[in-house]
């Protein structure tokens, strides 16, 4: 199937206004979201019925719930909601505050205006065909700054948006699409033929015989439609309904401050490289839940762009900035920068709290191919999370084998990581834990005066192999007796997501590592959602057992 290679858009009801009744109608649909919603046409037909009732949908059922299904996917577009690992919705933080009906014009602006390709739902197993993978762009603040332009005289028509806007993959071709308008207004009627012509043939994705350009016309025109009222919803344009949006000249300046300062806030997402359900819980953050970019409110003047790049370049091996000291920034970029520079640099990087996932980490982590550089970006996502990390210690024992990471917390614990950079499947074989429980356990055991108290292994892609971590665990029991030492098999993605998870929620170090040990009972964990529910169960049990200590 030909991957989508122009913007798409669930539209059952094209107006925002809409989509606080569509959450009540399927919270109610589904008993509070305690059904199961994936592959369960009941709940869907059930929905379908609840929108009616609402008098938001016209008043048919279809023979599969249909209906339902596309009115619940404009709801995970914008990320009110998601599906998880078991097939169940769940309201994001932002879809909460719109049920409740808190500041909700503000918050469905919010979720327009941060609205990407890609997005959680548009990368869903479900969601066909795909983009292209080329797409990396925020449609209606895009559509937005095109409109706030001289240029185009804060004009532009939906046969404009229809062929040029709707075809753009990336935010930085905002002065390519400009300039094509432009040219297009000034040619003739034959040249503007041909140039629709030749769009409709090398962006048009559907499986038809007929390619022409009215056929494509007709097909996207409604996707042009929904972007232009959506973008009109934010009031920072207006929609002249069936022909155009326009920018007031008069607001162009607040249009352009309040676009940058979304620029700011809210950078492109990709928390879709960690997990869907991380990308979908950080761009369901309601308005009152600000996250800055990795640099804050630093708009670097455009002469002073490079240095900013090379600051941000500096800093991606680090996955958490606000944990870094100033002192320790300063350190890290008089790497690059002379003592003085380095130091006005950290100043303007800690005047503010960044609170959140440093995305170039991000980025070059997931991606990572030289094994030693993968094995210091785990370390740096363990410190991060809390622990005391050492890389490649020395063992007590007079042997050749090291292991890479070693964490440490507070007076006693201790654990030891082992980091495979395996990009398809690691195994986790017989061998490989005979040798941890012979070996790299016993060891490391005593050193710097603590018992090591658990292992494991952190797998740049799939692993296999789980049932071995309690092959270990018994093994070591020879080499060390008495002693109940667990382990842990996660991918990278997930003890980064785990990390962001962390900072979304404003968890201490000690609370963060806490919930990471208690995740340790030889158990794998390939999927944020999973390793997420099983602390977050451990979360409940606590609570249960110290209630019932205080009844």
């Amino acid at each position: 199937m030909a991957e989508r290679k122009i913007w798409f858009i669930t539209r059952p009801e094209r107006d925002p206004k809409f989509h606080r009744d569509a959450l009540l109608a399927l919270w109610g649909a589904t008993n509070g979201f305690t059904e199961k919603w994936s592959g369960n046409r009941q709940a869907h037909l059930n929905y379908e019925r609840a929108l009616n009732a609402r008098g938001v949908k016209r008043e048919n059922l279809s023979n599969d719930g249909s209906g339902g299904r596309t009115w619940a996917a404009m709801l995970k577009t914008f990320a009110y909601i998601y599906t998880d690992d078991n097939g169940f919705l769940v309201l994001t933080k932002v879809g909460k505050k719109v049920f409740d009906g808190e500041k909700v014009p503000e918050n469905v602006t919010k979720q327009i205006l941060t609205l990407q390709i890609p997005n959680a739902y548009f990368l869903e197993t479900g969601f066909r065909p795909k983009f292209d993978s080329g797409f990396r762009i925020r449609p209606a603040r895009f559509l937005i700054k095109l409109t706030n332009q001289v240029e185009l005289n804060y004009y532009v028509t939906k046969e404009e948006i229809t062929y040029f806007v709707l075809t753009a993959n990336n935010d930085n071709q905002l002065a390519t699409v400009t300039e094509n308008i432009v040219k297009y207004i000034n040619c003739k009627q034959t040249e503007k033929s041909l140039i629709k012509q030749e769009i409709a043939e090398n962006f048009d994705h559907r499986e038809r015989s007929d390619k022409g350009a009215r056929d494509f016309e007709i097909a996207h025109g409604d996707v042009a439609h929904t972007f232009m009222l959506i973008c009109d919803y934010t009031g920072l344009v207006e929609y002249i309904r069936g022909e155009a949006l326009r920018v007031d000249p008069a607001n162009s300046k607040r249009v352009t401050e309040e676009i940058d300062k979304y620029d700011t806030r809210y950078p492109f997402n990709i928390r879709y490289l960690i997990s869907l359900q991380r990308m979908a819980e950080n761009n369901g953050l309601d308005i009152d839940s600000y996250k800055a970019s990795s640099f804050g409110s630093i708009k670097p003047a455009s002469n002073k762009r490079k240095t900013a790049n090379k600051i941000c370049e500096i800093l991606s091996n680090f996955p958490d900035l606000d944990n870094l000291s100033h002192d320790e920034v300063k350190s890290i970029l008089m790497n690059e920068f002379p003592v003085k520079e380095a130091e006005k640099h950290a100043d303007e990087l800690k005047k503010q709290s960044l609170n959140t996932l440093n995305n170039d980490f991000v980025e070059g982590y997931l991606n990572e191919t030289d094994n030693l550089v993968f094995e210091d970006k785990t370390g740096e996502v363990f410190k991060a999370i809390g622990f005391d990390v050492e890389m490649s210690p020395k063992p007590l024992a007079d042997v050749g084998t090291e292991i890479e990471i070693l964490l440490k917390y507070k007076g006693t614990v201790m654990g030891i990581i082992d980091a495979k950079n395996y990009r398809t499947n690691f195994a986790l074989s017989a061998s490989l834990a005979s040798h941890m429980a012979s070996e790299y356990l016993p060891n490391y055991d005593g050193y710097n005066g603590r018992k090591v108290s658990f292992f494991g292994y952190v797998t740049a892609a799939s692993w296999s192999g789980e049932k071995n971590l309690e092959k270990i665990s018994n093994l070591v029991k020879r080499a060390i007796p008495g002693r109940d030492i667990k382990g842990i098999m996660i991918t990278a993605n997930v003890l980064l997501g785990f990390l962001d998870y962390c900072i979304d929620n404003n968890l201490s170090k000690d609370e963060r590592v806490a919930l990471f040990l208690q995740s340790i009972d030889n158990k794998g964990y390939s999927t944020v959602g999973e390793f997420l529910r099983h602390i977050q169960l451990g979360q409940l049990a606590d609570f249960s057992s110290e209630t019932r200590k205080d009844s």
